[in-house]
């Protein structure tokens, strides 16, 4: 059986009821009826939880799930990008061991884990992009010339996450974090390839299935994820190119938002999956959230968390873990709050 890239009707292909898949058309993501998609809200950590419970005992997906109903419930959100985050040992960059650090191929807990997180960000009617954040598999390079992008052992990892995730239509499937350096585009034809052989990876994976293609997020190609300006010319081809969205970060002035996500939002489908009040200011952040709302591109603000700065928590885990602590805004937070409290 052809599986079809997109599925606009929303249906699955035995032709039965389905749930609200997304895709692409054009520069927009769409949702099943063919409007387009409003994604908003944070970024939030997994079980790891940006290294504040890697050395705990336990592991806690219930605080990753109260943390999602906050924002959710609470602050409004509808979109998550949920951080993957992993290690090549116990004891990188630190003498103590980690109780909590291997990846999804090698910790079945883990997986299951997420599983179970993102199936309840599911339940409540909100999407996920379940997307690896640190990840010992990406490409790593001590002059960050080339450092940041996925590999075929990345490749690897995201089959995997394309395997539990198949039939779950709230998911969207982000390749990697941030490709470094590249400030001058000269790598930017070997990061796409990088990007594209990610992307056949995820598609293969969904078409042995026989579900629908996912929408996979792909980075810019330098600049800490920067980057959009090669993809306008020489968009994905993986998978014949559909569903597929192309993740900036931004952490400017909002002078520099044109060459940023404006510009490639007139042709490319965007999602700025980063943005916050580091080097930028809170004028910076509010002509973000405008531009990006009149321009319906989905955004996702960093971070809904106490010590992974800009922080969206206040840090009242008295240096721990943070199971449990209020879940009070900064003024970082609360800026975000008082946005997704109006409708868009």
């Amino acid at each position: 059986m052809t599986v079809p890239g997109n599925v606009p009707d929303g249906t699955l292909p035995d032709g039965g009821p389905g749930a609200p898949w997304l895709h692409t058309s054009a520069n927009h993501i769409r949702t099943a009826d063919g409007s387009v998609w409003h994604g908003r809200g944070a970024n939030l950590s997994d079980t790891r939880s940006c290294n504040a419970c890697t050395y705990a005992t336990a592991s806690y997906p219930d605080e990753v799930m109260r943390r999602a109903d906050e924002l959710i419930d609470v602050w409004k959100a509808n979109f998550i990008r949920l951080d993957l985050e992993s290690y090549a040992s116990a004891t990188v960059g630190s003498p103590t061991a980690r109780a909590h650090w291997q990846g999804v191929l090698d910790d079945a807990a883990y997986l299951a884990e997420l599983k179970s997180i993102v199936d309840h960000i599911g339940a409540k009617g909100a999407y996920v992009l379940v997307s690896l954040w640190a990840d010992p598999t990406f490409s790593q390079r001590s002059d960050v010339s080339e450092a940041g992008w996925p590999t075929a052992q990345t490749n690897a990892v995201l089959a995997e996450l394309a395997a539990t995730f198949a039939s779950d239509p709230h998911v969207l499937l982000g390749v990697c974090n941030e490709p470094q350096g590249n400030f001058d585009g000269a790598l930017d034809a070997r990061a796409w390839a990088a990007m594209d052989s990610a992307v056949a990876a995820i598609r293969s994976v969904e078409d042995a299935a026989g579900v629908p293609h996912h929408i996979v997020a792909v980075q810019g190609t330098g600049g800490w994820a920067r980057r959009l300006d090669y993809y306008v010319t020489h968009p994905i081809a993986a998978g014949g190119g559909a569903n597929v969205a192309y993740e900036v970060h931004v952490y400017n002035r909002a002078a520099d938002f044109p060459s940023l996500f404006v510009n490639a939002a007139q042709t490319l489908p965007v999602i700025i999956g980063e943005f916050g009040l580091a080097n930028m200011t809170e004028g910076d952040v509010q002509v973000l959230q405008r531009r990006a709302e009149q321009l319906e591109i989905p955004h996702l603000a960093w971070t809904f968390h106490m010590r992974c700065p800009p922080n969206l928590l206040v840090d009242n885990s008295a240096g721990g873990c943070g199971v449990g602590m209020e879940l009070q805004p900064t003024a970082w937070g609360q800026l975000l709050k008082n946005r997704l409290a109006i409708p868009w």
